[in-house]
């Protein structure tokens, strides 16, 4: 027996817009739902870490005595393999914050189109359908695209020497983005796929 799910109006309403779970849910959206679940994991473990770039460079103590730092830099912290702690970014430029805020709310947007694919796949209405549909899709790919953004002004700021290095070096800064920043970007394009399989999902027609 098909226990209908209430959404302000009910299944048989006359305007239509009653909700009741699917009998046929949609394969496709579902396939949807697992590679926007499995971005969202990956940009999670992205912006958690401290691997996005890696710095090593030439400093004096305060014996004028030459040392070589590496550190390993995230979008909230870094760590310092000369003393070997994790240290909170105190002095954030611009540049910085504004990939945080990129990031925090393309997962946002992420975390809207799996509920909004999750209730394509797994309800039914003819006119809700297409507002879940375009909304998922919607949603998936503007969270990859700002996720990319963000990626994009990272790379570019760090290579054009702008990245907040807490001692000052003598010569020049070598440095690498490194894995943490290469799972943003991975994430971004699964963001993204996920939004593109969601054009191809269909849902049968009810039957009266």
């Amino acid at each position: 027996m098909c226990i209908p799910l209430w959404f302000g109006f009910g299944p048989h309403s006359e305007d239509g817009y009653g909700l009741s779970p699917s009998k046929s849910p949609s394969k496709v959206g579902a396939v949807a739902m697992v590679v926007m679940f499995l971005g969202w994991i990956v940009e999670l473990v992205a912006i958690t870490t401290i691997y996005w770039a890696v710095f090593t460079w030439l400093t004096v103590d305060t014996a004028q005595r030459r040392i070589t730092i590496t550190e390993a830099h995230g979008l909230w912290k870094y760590c310092s393999k000369f003393i070997g702690l994790f240290v909170q970014c105190e002095h954030s430029p611009g540049w910085l914050v504004a990939v945080r805020a990129l990031n925090v709310i393309g997962m946002m947007f992420g975390s809207g189109a799996l509920v909004f694919m999750g209730l394509f796949t797994f309800l039914h209405s003819e006119k809700w359908n297409k507002i879940f549909k375009s909304s998922a899709l919607s949603s998936a790919i503007f969270s990859g695209v700002l996720i990319l953004i963000g990626a994009i002004v990272y790379g570019a700021s760090v290579s054009q020497g702008k990245a907040p290095l807490p001692h000052k070096p003598v010569g020049d800064v070598q440095y690498v983005l490194s894995w943490s920043f290469a799972l943003s970007i991975i994430a971004a394009i699964l963001f993204v796929i996920s939004g593109v399989i969601m054009g191809f999902a269909r849902k049968p027609r009810m039957i009266e």
